[in-house]
């Protein structure tokens, strides 16, 4: 055999064992901070990032009426899983978006 064909063939084997191997990115997660304290009742709608590829954790986003900026909300908040629940009727006026 030819020396070339040997490393076309050697090449061309190393890039299909090699093609199936993932890199991690880092997480790029959308929330860095986490708001503690906000106004429930000035929620216009909260929508929920499930795990994925690049970010590990489920993530909570809040929208307001009045606010522009989306806030994120930590997942251990009292009501944030009432909201969940969706058990409080005072409540029921905040749109849930679950993303796939």
């Amino acid at each position: 055999m030819n020396c070339k064909t040997v490393v076309v063939i050697c090449a061309v084997l190393s890039a299909h064992l090699i093609e199936g191997f993932a890199l991690l990115r880092g997480n790029r997660c959308l929330c860095k901070r986490f708001a503690q304290k906000f106004n429930v009742l000035a929620m216009e709608k909260l929508e929920v990032h499930p795990r994925s590829s690049t970010c590990d954790k489920i993530e909570y986003i809040a929208i307001f009426k009045n606010d522009p900026v989306p806030k994120c909300v930590s997942p251990d908040l009292l009501v944030l899983k009432v909201l969940l629940s969706g058990k409080n009727r005072q409540l029921s006026h905040i749109k849930v978006i679950r993303h796939q």
